[in-house]
């Protein structure tokens, strides 16, 4: 989760898979001490299952899966144990591995129940290796190249491997391109070639992979050139600051780096759903993306009931709300309480459970206390009225956490019971 948020997406859920490794291997300290990012930071969300996080993310898919593994296939095993017939809806598995035939490697050796499992399941495999005395790493000259990207991926990356626990093992080369070689794979599959392994008519292995295409197609991806899984319409969702307004504009990059990609992509469709940049707006767009955080849940997979009401200012939450969870008054998915008072606050229900968000007093207070002082300066709905609540809402915008916004007000957890 530390490493989400140092990526800004959280919104990509996380399970909790099964302890099996009774002997823990020799680079358990190493990888114990590698920092990715600020773990006291992350939200700590709900311990959802990985076999059941993985079950229901089967179950809601539309078309066949290409499931990734980049560990043990315990995970794997543990969910088609329970439910084979989930095995329908995988187009494929990638999965690293030094070797299948006869089977090596630490993903192979650490659960080689489960791998023999999945294995013998008749399932697609194609399994990538990068062994011998050539083979290409993670090594100084590839983390200079990755200096100088200036994405928020390469940051991260730099950032993480320019750590002393890790500096050695980057100059002696000994930070092999493992796992790396998947997203490389698909980004760009002409690169790689692929043998039958000899243990059943769906099982690959990487016979080989074109180096310099592998290592120009990470860095092409570190780069942020790729198109963003949630996108309809866009082929990529704009965060070039010249297309944007000119108040905008300057602060386009700080709010990027300091929510991340998901809240910005949701808080930019909101403002111009919503017809002006609005405050209560943002503070939905905010709170949705929170609790699809905090629920392990994906876009168009929660119901939510609102008790914002449904007139302006307040109801104006509403909006953001919709655009950052998917969950619309069209699709029958949102719900408007009827309520006296008219708050800033929201029920959200997903497959792991419920939590009810509200904005703490403190941010509600300055709210009330700003939009008065524009009145006051201005008039009520006034041209300068509305630039003067534009200016509020870019600043709540870059300076508001969503970690920080929002109290819970009452949780369940399906887990737990």
């Amino acid at each position: 989760r530390a490493l989400l948020r140092s990526l800004g997406r959280e919104e990509i859920p996380v399970g909790e898979g099964p302890t099996r490794i009774s002997s823990p291997p020799p680079w358990r300290p190493f990888c114990a001490a590698f920092r990715w990012g600020e773990e006291a930071g992350a939200a700590p969300g709900r311990a959802v299952s990985a076999a059941e996080l993985t079950a229901a993310s089967l179950r809601s898919a539309e078309g066949g899966v290409t499931l990734i593994c980049l560990g043990t296939l315990t995970n794997l095993a543990e969910t088609l144990r329970a439910d084979s017939t989930l095995e329908r809806k995988i187009d494929r598995v990638l999965w690293y591995s030094d070797a299948v035939n006869p089977p090596a490697g630490s993903n192979y050796e650490l659960d080689a129940e489960s791998a023999e499992f999945v294995l013998g399941s008749g399932l697609s495999l194609l399994v990538f290796a990068n062994v011998g005395d050539d083979a290409p790493a993670f090594d100084s000259e590839m983390l200079a190249r990755v200096r100088e990207i200036g994405s928020v991926y390469s940051d991260a990356i730099a950032a993480a491997h320019d750590q002393p626990v890790a500096q050695e093992r980057v100059g002696s080369g000994h930070l092999k391109l493992w796992d790396d070689l998947i997203p490389a794979f698909m980004r760009n599959p002409a690169a790689f070639e692929f043998v039958n392994a000899g243990i059943g008519e769906g099982v690959h292995i990487a016979a080989g992979f074109d180096r310099d295409a592998v290592i120009a197609t990470l860095v092409d991806i570190l780069e942020a050139r790729h198109v963003h899984p949630a996108n309809v319409v866009f082929d990529s969702f704009p965060t070039d600051p010249q297309q944007f307004r000119e108040d905008l504009r300057p602060l386009v990059g700080e709010i990027i780096e300091r929510h991340g990609e998901e809240e910005w992509r949701i808080c930019v469709l909101t403002n111009e759903i919503h017809g002006h940049l609005g405050i209560y707006s943002i503070v939905g767009a905010k709170m949705g993306v929170y609790a699809l955080t905090y629920l392990a849940a994906e876009r168009d997979e929660v119901k939510v009931v609102s008790f914002a009401g449904s007139r302006p200012p307040v109801s104006c939450f509403n909006d953001g709300v919709q655009i950052s969870t998917g969950a619309t008054i069209g699709h029958g998915s949102l719900e408007i309480a009827q309520v006296e008072a008219a708050v800033p606050e929201a029920e959200f229900r997903g497959d792991t459970g419920m939590v009810r968000l509200r904005l703490r007093e403190e941010y509600l207070v300055r709210i009330r206390a700003d939009i008065e002082r524009g009145i006051e300066l201005h008039g009520n709905l006034t041209p300068g009225y509305w630039a003067f609540v534009r200016a509020l809402a870019i600043r709540y915008w870059l300076e508001w956490d969503r970690y920080e916004m929002f109290e819970i007000v009452a949780q369940d957890s399906r887990a737990d019971k």
